[in-house]
Formats: structure tokens, sequence, C-alpha cells
């Protein structure tokens, strides 16, 4: 083993010729300097007739007619990885979590303290709320079930708010609350607008535990001033901090995977919201993503429509092809079959297909997701144990255990269909670090069990095979580098039994401070 080590450091050494430099020697980005302060930009309305003419009729027109160029995002360091910013904090993907820290997500002041104030209407939205504040003065957003589903909105908004604050993304701290009807008061400035028969009215269908509480969801107001949401395309005029295309983000793009995973059918421009907040004295947008109640198969169960998550609204492929068909073709979601849950609904994993996955309302970041993109989301997904997972779903509150069983594994299912369908779209080599004068890293579909054969094959700069070395049973690989501390591109790609993967580069320079300068996945 020693000689074919020793043979191989050779041929990389004469193979792997000091090249011109793609990637500077620096240290590699983990923060991005977009919260320098700023005026207050003025608030951004959402024109949802507008939205949904654009997403359905024109936008589709115009990327008939002019194809978008899909390139690779923006926003990622040398490491092809997403720095910190005010889009996101790594969390997961860059350090242990515990299921208790995945469990707590953003909850900050916890659920309300009774009684509460109701202060204003809620206006927008399907389902029946009130905004009001408990006796500290926090401010929240009460929202309830509907009447033939409770407990699944309530619970797939706290869980899958919990899920995207452990990926790394910005959200408001959620919790199920319960309170009774006499804890509930009417705020004078709002006694125009809601009287107390109204608020009979929107109890009747609530769900209550045994003792006859109310349940609902309580969402707290987050710090800052509220400026609309963020659009799908281009960036915001009134925030100089926004210099990438929002369609460039892998932080925006990424969210197709996360949203497949979790059913997450109703992102749009209203359900993500920037804030002005003041952190240190300086002042800067921050972006949240908001309202999780329709994931989880919530969005199926209101609107009574189990097409969605396999088509959008007016899907012009999968309606063109029942309309040429006199509707005799069968399409994918026909064979559904409903959970013993109503608190679940349809929502399972026997018919998921993470690419075949589609939102209700067309999201264009989605649509320019390249496969970097996809391995990257997959393996943070992929990264969500079991003892993680049920920790984030007791904070739903099932009154069903097998509910929460059932939701545990299903997560688990679709996880694991993610990462077998994205996962080997690249090279699927991560994890890496320099030992003894090699350069190590893990083969993730080995790791999480998707692939059972792999060896990695090294290759020239005209991706012709130099050698091939096997890796461990759990994917563990060491490769030999250079050793001197010129800057060389070690190229690889992973032989399995049905193919190869697309060949990656690693850009690196070796010697007793071997470290790596870049990496290229596509």
């Amino acid at each position: 083993m020693m000689k074919q080590i020793l043979a191989l450091s050779l041929l990389i050494s004469a193979c792997a010729a000091p090249v011109a430099g793609r990637f500077k020697d620096q240290p590699i980005v983990w923060r991005v300097d977009d919260s320098r302060d700023i005026p207050e930009p003025d608030e951004s309305i959402f024109d949802a007739y507008t939205y949904y003419l654009d997403a359905y009729v024109f936008d589709r027109l115009t990327d008939l007619v002019d194809p978008p160029e899909i390139g690779p995002a923006q926003d990622t360091n040398a490491l092809d990885e997403l720095p910190d910013s005010s889009w996101f904090q790594n969390r997961i993907g860059q350090r242990e979590m515990s299921p208790k820290e995945a469990a707590t997500g953003a909850n900050d002041q916890g659920p309300p303290q009774l009684p509460i104030t109701i202060f204003a209407a809620k206006t927008g939205g399907a389902n029946p709320g009130f905004f009001a504040k408990d006796i500290r003065g926090v401010r929240y957003l009460i929202k309830f079930d509907n009447a033939e589903n409770p407990e699944q909105q309530t619970a797939g908004d706290v869980i899958v708010s919990r899920i995207f604050w452990t990926l790394g993304y910005f959200v408001p701290s959620d919790n199920v609350f319960h309170f009774q009807r006499n804890q509930v008061i009417i705020g004078e400035k709002v006694k125009k607008q809601l009287s107390e028969k109204d608020i009979d009215e929107m109890l009747v269908g609530a769900a209550r535990n045994k003792e006859g509480a109310i349940r609902s969801l309580a969402s707290q107001f987050v710090p800052g001033i509220p400026k609309g949401g963020w659009s799908g395309m281009g960036t915001r005029e009134d925030d100089p901090n926004d210099q990438i295309d929002h369609e460039q983000r892998r932080a925006l793009r990424a969210l197709l995977v996360f949203s497949a995973w979790l059913g997450h059918t109703d992102l749009k421009e209203d359900n993500s919201i920037d804030v002005y907040v003041d952190e240190d004295g300086t002042k800067f947008l921050k972006h949240f993503l908001v309202d999780f109640g329709e994931a989880l198969g919530g969005h199926q169960s209101e609107k009574a429509q189990l097409s969605i998550g396999w088509e959008h609204g007016f899907d012009w492929q999968a309606q063109g092809m029942a309309l040429v068909s006199f509707g005799l073709h069968v399409r994918q979601w026909e064979d559904q079959k409903e959970t013993p849950w109503k608190s679940i609904g349809h929502f399972g994993s026997k018919y998921f297909n993470a690419p075949d996955w589609r939102e209700r309302y067309y999201y264009p970041p989605y649509h320019f997701m390249d496969d970097a993109d996809g391995f990257w989301a997959a393996k943070l997904v992929m990264k969500f144990t079991r003892p993680m997972l049920e920790a984030i779903v007791a904070e739903g509150h099932f009154t069903e255990p097998a509910a929460a069983a059932y939701l545990v594994d299903t997560l688990l299912a679709r996880a694991w269909n993610v990462g077998n369908r994205y996962l080997d779209r690249v090279t699927p080599l991560d994890e890496f670090t320099f030992e003894d004068g090699k350069l190590c890293a893990t083969d993730l579909s080995r790791k999480y069990g998707i692939a059972t054969y792999g060896r990695v094959e090294l290759l020239d700069h005209k991706g012709k095979e130099l050698s091939h070395i096997d890796m461990d049973a759990d994917g563990r690989v060491c490769l030999p580098i250079a050793s001197d501390e010129e800057y060389r591109i070690l190229r690889a790609r992973i032989r399995r039994a049905d193919g190869r993967t697309p060949p990656m580069e690693i850009h690196y320079k070796g010697g007793d401070n071997a470290r790596i300068l870049g990496i290229v996945r596509n």
C-alpha cells in the first residue's frame, strides 16, 4: 500500500504542474459585508393579482421565447459554501447541533403570557386570526387551524419554522399556544373592527385540548420595522446592500430542495419579509421567511386539491397533457391516500420524488437552481437525524403520538429521497481535511447509505483517468497531493457501479501549511 501511495504521489506531482490561479490564496470568506448602515427603505407592497398573472402567464411565455441562462450562484464563497449574511446564518451545515437546540430554534420570548389583548385584526391569508400582545407587551400574530384539519397548520408552522431555522434561515419565534376564551381582551382601538361575537365565531371550529383550552399558533413579531417581502427576481432598489440578483442567490435557489422535502408549496413574496433592524447601532434590512402553516400537506388540505405539490396552480404542461388526452392521462397525485390523522392529511413519502415536486405558485429562484445548489441543499437535509426530527416534531404538540411518529418517519424517508436524487448530480466529496500529507474527504452518498460502491478516479486536465483509489466502507478516502506550495488543481470524480459522477476540481497548495483555495463542482 505504501508503494502505491508513493507512486500516486509521484504521479500527481508530475501531472499536476503549477497553474495560473483561479482562486486567491487568502482566508475563506465566511461573513458577507451586507449589513452596512442604510436609510430606512419604503415598504414594498405585494400585488397578488399582478404576481399571479406574471407567474402563470407572462413569465412562462417569456421563458418559452427566451429561456433564462442558468449559471453558478453568486453568493457562495471559494469553498462553494454559503457564508453568513443578512439572508443566511450557518448552523447545521457548519457545526454540530443538538436535538434540543434544533427544537428550540428561533424561540425568543416563548408563547404569550396570559391574558392577551387584541390590538389589530388580521386581514390577509386564508386562516382566521388576530394580532395581540401579552402582559409583557410582546406582540404576536395568533392564528388557528382549519376546522377540517385540527392541529395540522399550527403544528406544521412550528415544526417547519424550526427546520428552516436549523438549516440557517431567519424565521420568527413560533409556538403552539393554548388559552381560554375569557383570557382574550379586545383592545379599545379594535372594538370597531372586532366584536366579542366575531371572536366567538372565529373560535367555534378551533381545536381544544382536554381542559377545553383553545389551540392556536403564536408567531412573535420579529424586532424591527417590516418593509414587505422580497421579489423573486432582481434586487431591491432601495437597499444598497442588496447587490446580487435574487435568482442568483443560492440561499433562495436551494429553497426548492428544502421546500420539496417539507412540502412548503406556498412560498411567494408575501411569505417573506424584509425587516429594517437596528443591531449595535447599525440599521439595515434582514431577510426572513415567514408563514409555514401550509407546509407538510397543509396547503392540500386547505385547498382540498391533491394536485398541490405535483403541479403549479396553473400548470401548462400537466393541464395541457390532460387536455390532449381527454382526461385519460393518469397524473401522479391521483393515487395518494389520506393518512388516518386529520392533523397530517395526505402528507407522505410513497409517491414523493424530489425533482418532480412543484410549488403551488411559480417561484423564479427555484428555476435557476443548478446541480451545485442542489447538492449543497441535499447535504444539509441529510444532516437531520431521527433524534433531531423527533425533538422538532414534538414542538408541534400533536395529541396523537402515532401522528408524530408517522411524520418523523415520513420526513426521514423524504430526506433520503432528496439525497438519492441530488447528491450524485455532482461528485459528492466533502468534509475535507489534510492528514499526513494527503487530502482526505468523504463520499457523502456512501456516508448516508445511498450508494453502496464507489472509488475515486483522479484525472488530468483533459479529463483522462490517471489512477483510481478505493474508499473505505463509510466513504472516507485520502488522496495524494503535491508536497510543494505551488498552486495546483486536483481533478476527481467517483466511479459507481452504474456510471461516473461529473468531475470536480479542488484547488490547493500543499506543503507544511496545506490548504484548499477553492472548489468547483460543476
